[in-house]
């Protein structure tokens, strides 16, 4: 198995653990390897919280979630407001950047906006209604605070 030597660790690591720069030569791999560069990505953001902000308000960086779920923003904004702002599952109020894209992953198809613990919610569930449904009656049996 192929090796490259990671530049920030020093650790020598197989080729799958380097991004692409744009093929799968040796030589067109990042220079560190996967690891280094997420924990170099999080470093930078809690260096520079008010840049993360201020990009997460941008239109750039709506405009790049629409494109990821394929929808426009026109589409997302109407969305948005017939929602009147508020997640559709738990009804708490939300702002565009605080907000996420909920689709079918089978599909791609869009079902709303949601609060991004209600989206993350759903994906720890695995989308499974069957499964939510377990989640709930225990809830409702051994007790809950909400």
């Amino acid at each position: 198995m192929d090796k490259k030597l990671c530049t920030k660790c020093g650790k020598e690591k197989s080729l799958t653990e380097f991004r692409s720069r744009g093929g799968k030569l040796k030589h067109l791999l990042k220079s560190q390897c996967n690891r280094c560069l997420k924990e170099q990505h999080k470093e930078w953001c809690k260096k520079n919280p008010g840049r993360i902000k201020k990009y997460r308000a941008s239109e750039d960086a709506l405009h790049r979630r629409c494109l990821r779920r394929n929808i426009t923003v026109e589409e997302f904004v109407e969305a948005f407001e017939k929602q009147s702002y508020k997640c559709k599952i738990c009804s708490s109020s939300i702002t565009m950047e605080d907000s996420a894209i909920d689709h079918n992953h089978d599909t791609g198809k869009v079902r709303g906006i949601l609060c991004k613990n209600c989206n993350r919610a759903l994906g720890l569930f695995k989308d499974d209604p069957v499964v939510l449904d377990k989640a709930s009656l225990y809830l409702k049996t051994e007790g809950h605070y909400g």
